[in-house]
């Protein structure tokens, strides 16, 4: 029976890698990346940049190969409507928290790492680690910087503004925001070793702001 250490390894190859699991009925383990590892691989192909999601198509052809190969189920988080329930998921296999910003945190990596699919197998995986007892990082965090950096505050303790944080991106291209990643995101002090890269960080700016719905 393959064991979760020897999946792990099998995704390296491409910049993923497992980021905790849990039986129920079935086990399910999550795919991720932590850090740019993942974009220094993406993108290397002309069928990389497959529209209208180049990152989402190049993430389901590399899993479904391997879920194949794994004769496992392969789940994503962008398949819906009804989505998959990742963020559900995450809090219960892996050690990350709620953020003022919304994404996860981890205490290690900070904001700086995400959930790209899950593999779930109608049989146990040996291996899969417990998730380790610790506690937010956002508990200790006295100073917030994340909430005071965005330059059009559309992140409150309220919540977070999307038409106004996806109105000034695209009046202000060449905006550090833009070209470097979220200021706010950047900000937060724990992980910062593991940033994205500023063209990785970009990469995900820009397919933001292409979701903006079009104005009549």
């Amino acid at each position: 029976m393959i064991s979760y250490n020897q999946i792990d390894d099998m995704l390296k190859p491409v910049g993923f890698c497992l980021r905790g699991g849990f039986t129920d009925k079935l086990t399910t383990l999550l795919v991720g990346n932590v850090g740019s590892d993942i974009w220094k691989l993406f993108g290397q192909q002309y069928d990389d940049w497959m529209e209208p999601d180049p990152l989402d198509h190049w993430t389901r052809d590399h899993l479904v190969r391997l879920a194949d190969e794994l004769d496992c189920k392969v789940v994503f988080p962008f398949d819906g409507p009804a989505y998959a329930p990742f963020q559900k998921w995450a809090m219960k296999a892996d050690c990350v928290f709620p953020s003022p910003l919304g994404p996860l945190i981890h205490p290690v990596y900070g904001l700086w790492h995400a959930y790209r699919g899950a593999f779930v197998f109608e049989h146990p995986i040996k291996g899969i680690p417990p998730k380790p007892k610790l506690t937010s990082p956002c508990e200790r965090c006295q100073k917030k910087p994340c909430l005071k950096t965005c330059p059009v505050g559309a992140f409150t303790v309220d919540g977070y503004n999307v038409p106004d944080c996806m109105d000034y991106l695209g009046r202000h291209l060449d905006s550090d925001c833009m070209t470097l990643g979220c200021l706010a995101r950047r900000a937060c002090p724990v992980g910062e070793k593991f940033s994205y890269h500023p063209a990785h960080g970009q990469f995900h700016m820009d397919r933001f702001l292409r979701s903006a719905p079009l104005k009549p």
